[in-house]
């Protein structure tokens, strides 16, 4: 359900205009989960509306929660179909984050990361894409989880967001609206491998919303064995980029870094991360954060916290800012880099 689709619905049914606010209002407001609520609509109005649309244009098929209850992955179905996987994590309590995909599959191949080996099926549409937040709101209503409340939204899942910038975009309009779900530009993060021309569409167009790039490597022969893009986009291209979005924006950017046990865990690869940051124009406007790599059917190990520890005190000591992400969902292969459509788990 996003405003066109509420426009569209009241040309239909030839609806007086103030039927779309209010129609507004239920779904990003209230978070109804169908017409039936609708109370101060007409019986035989909500009767028929239920019965010729359904208020997501995808359907769960299960909904699994970590043992810990602070992280639940859902298994969606769309139209056609296919499936995708989104999740919903606490980082804090009473913090709720939505972790969104924008594709089925991936075409970016990195060789740590379960979606990748799915290789890319299709994009997803503007709506397909928000109506995983709707369904995640309505989620924590219905579950009365903490608050009512969903906090971040981050485009982290399935799927290279900047692969689909048109339908990212869109959907990014979507969610900060104010006739919308209304959700602040900075409260949304996208993730990105490194495609450089999406990087600059969105400075220009969404220059609030949060810029997150995986980078794993500071060594290009490195860098290009885990992810074939640095062969397209090395990492002095990368080094352009960020200078140019970072004046463009004047925004901090998060640099994402998953630690392999024996590839690009060890402080000589601190060190070339270090070195890297500090030749930007602004090391200043960066947060790095590590992730202990999430294991798949890959043949990539985690890093030891010994190690990840010492990576992150050498980032500290060179005056750079640094935290170890917390992993949040692997019980169910909800965590970062997991996420490959299982229907058990």
């Amino acid at each position: 359900m996003n405003r066109e689709r509420i426009q569209a619905i009241v040309e239909e049914y030839k609806l007086p205009k103030f039927r779309a606010k209010q129609l507004k209002e239920a779904f990003f407001e209230h978070h109804y989960s169908s017409f039936e609520q609708l109370t101060n609509f007409p019986k035989d109005l909500r009767n028929k509306l239920t019965e010729e649309n359904q208020v997501l244009c995808l359907n769960v098929n299960k909904v699994f929660a970590s043992s810990d209850k602070v992280t639940y992955k859902a298994l969606l179905e769309l139209h056609d179909g296919l499936k995708i996987e989104s999740v919903l994590m606490s980082p804090k309590p009473g913090l709720w984050t939505a972790c969104i995909s924008s594709q089925v599959g991936c075409a970016m191949k990195c060789s740590f990361c379960a979606t990748g080996t799915m290789g890319l099926t299709r994009n997803l549409t503007s709506e397909e894409i928000s109506d995983q937040v709707l369904f995640w709101r309505q989620f924590i209503a219905k579950n009365d989880i903490d608050t009512e409340r969903l906090n971040n939204v981050v485009y982290m899942g399935m799927g290279e967001p900047l692969h689909n910038t048109k339908e990212v975009f869109n959907s990014i309009e979507e969610l900060t609206a104010e006739d919308g779900f209304k959700i602040g530009s900075r409260h949304i993060s996208v993730s990105t491998s490194g495609l450089l021309k999406g990087v600059k569409e969105m400075a220009d167009k969404f220059p609030q919303v949060n810029l997150a790039l995986s980078l794993h490597a500071a060594k290009d022969e490195l860098r290009s064995s885990i992810m074939p893009i640095n062969k397209a986009f090395d990492l002095e291209k990368i080094r352009e980029c960020l200078d140019e979005y970072i004046d463009t924006t004047h925004r901090k950017v998060f640099i994402e870094y998953v630690l392999l046990e024996g590839e690009n865990n060890e402080l000589s690869h601190a060190s070339e991360l270090s070195a890297f940051l500090k030749s930007l124009k602004r090391p200043e406007l960066t947060h790095t954060n590590l992730i202990v790599y999430n294991e798949t059917d890959s043949e990539h190990k985690g890093s030891t916290k010994q190690k990840a520890d010492q990576f992150r005190n050498h980032l500290k000591s060179k005056g750079l800012s640094v935290t170890i992400r917390k992993n949040l969902g692997r019980d169910i292969d909800g965590a970062c880099g997991q996420l490959a459509v299982k229907e058990e788990n």
